[in-house]
């Protein structure tokens, strides 16, 4: 071999070699802006009814990468409990369809193979205590007082408890009776 035949080889390798550095290099930026971009997004669900649109929004649209799911679905849990229990807005739409959202998430597989055990069984409780309340107030007898929390149905809050009833362990998950209404409405998988 020549030596000009040796010294295009070498520049083609070194070419080579060039561009996976830089390809690598991108491609770490790009994690790294999208990581930055995930997180300042998450800021939304901090508080108001706005902001927290935009951070479910954050999470709907970054649920594809899975290293983002445990802390998504965390926030989500956390977001359901307050919507749930403490919320004032009652029956506001934009709230409850903020819910339905988040719920929608939730409650499918994938976001329970991420999330602890101990977050849902929270969630679980909640969705107990508001269809507890629910169930008051449609039949008017005020032994269960919730001062707080969105008004939703007790069909809708059954059928969300029916789903995470069969998506948590037996041994831990206490299925609440089964209704006709609420067996209509259940997600499937």
């Amino acid at each position: 071999m020549n030596q000009s035949t040796a010294s295009i080889i070498a520049a083609v390798i070194a070419g080579l070699v060039g561009i996976l550095v830089g390809l690598i290099a991108a491609g770490v930026e790009y994690r790294m802006k999208s990581d930055e971009l995930f997180y300042k997004a998450l800021d939304f669900l901090d508080g108001g009814t706005q902001r927290r649109n935009l951070g479910i929004a954050a999470i709907e649209l970054s649920w594809n990468k899975r290293r983002f799911r445990p802390i998504s679905t965390a926030l989500l849990i956390g977001s359901a409990l307050y919507l749930l229990l403490e919320s004032e807005q009652k029956q506001a739409a934009h709230e409850v369809h903020n819910l339905h959202r988040i719920m929608k998430r939730l409650l499918h597989a994938d976001a329970y193979k991420v999330g602890t055990q101990a977050e849902y069984e929270q969630l679980q409780a909640a969705l107990q205590k508001a269809r507890q309340a629910a169930e008051a107030r449609e039949s008017d007898t005020g032994t269960v007082r919730v001062s707080r929390g969105l008004t939703l149905s007790k069909e809708e809050l059954q059928g969300w408890e029916n789903v995470l009833a069969r998506m948590l362990p037996d041994d831990k998950a206490e299925a609440p009776p089964a209704t006709e209404e609420a067996d209509k409405d259940k997600p499937t998988r």
